[in-house]
């Protein structure tokens, strides 16, 4: 064999492995419609509130067990895939340029440190530095979704976005989620919260962009 033709394998070798590498990355993303995804947030906020109003209403008027009414809201609330629904939030406040819509995605612990990285008092002007640049400036253009495999293949609480902006631009960003459902009810859908800090993520959204 000789060198031309060597090389020519070696280019070809080469091609086929980063051909399979970009498959493998892109299989299993799903495009996250992002008006849709905002407006089913907000609706989502407006019937809860509203039922939390009606659940107090209706406890203080006919000494009903509030538990049981909480029950009954959550099994019609139950969601096909919770980690996204994290995703969801996160995006949602992005896009309404709503602070609380946004915080309410993240751990507690997690977001509180973030906020406290800032000398700044004001946290919801914090708030407000970490989704603008997230967002960069508000230019989200598409976002995919995907949850990356763990062991034996199955699926892993870390959610791979890519996030596309009106330039063209595009950053992964890996989020790592925190299941907040209770151990003794197994069979619940539990919830998740993100875990990963805001400024990791812009970190990562900068070192896409380079």
């Amino acid at each position: 064999m000789n060198k031309k033709t060597a090389g020519l394998i070696s280019i070809l070798v080469l091609l086929g492995i980063s051909l399979f590498i970009y498959l493998d990355i892109n299989s299993g993303k799903q495009r996250i419609e992002l008006d849709a995804t905002k407006e089913e947030v907000l609706k989502e906020i407006k019937e809860s509130k509203e039922y939390t109003e009606k659940t107090i209403q209706l406890a203080e008027g006919n000494d009903l067990d509030i538990g049981y009414l909480h029950q009954e809201q959550a099994e019609h609330e139950r969601k096909e895939d919770p980690k996204k629904e994290a995703i969801k939030y996160f995006i949602a406040g992005l896009l309404s340029n709503n602070t609380d819509i946004f915080l309410s995605s993240f751990n507690v612990e997690t977001i509180s440190k973030d906020l406290f990285q800032s000398k700044n008092p004001d946290k919801d002007n914090v708030t407000k530095e970490i989704m603008d640049k997230i967002s960069r400036k508000g230019t989200l253009k598409e976002i995919l979704y995907k949850v990356n495999k763990g062991f034996l293949n199955t699926d892993s609480n870390t959610i791979l976005l890519t996030i596309k902006y009106d330039d063209q631009k595009e950053a992964t960003v890996n989020i790592d989620l925190l299941s907040l459902s209770d151990s003794h009810h197994e069979d619940e859908i539990g919830t998740y919260v993100i875990n990963t800090s805001a400024w990791d993520m812009i970190k990562q959204i900068e070192a896409s962009l380079q």
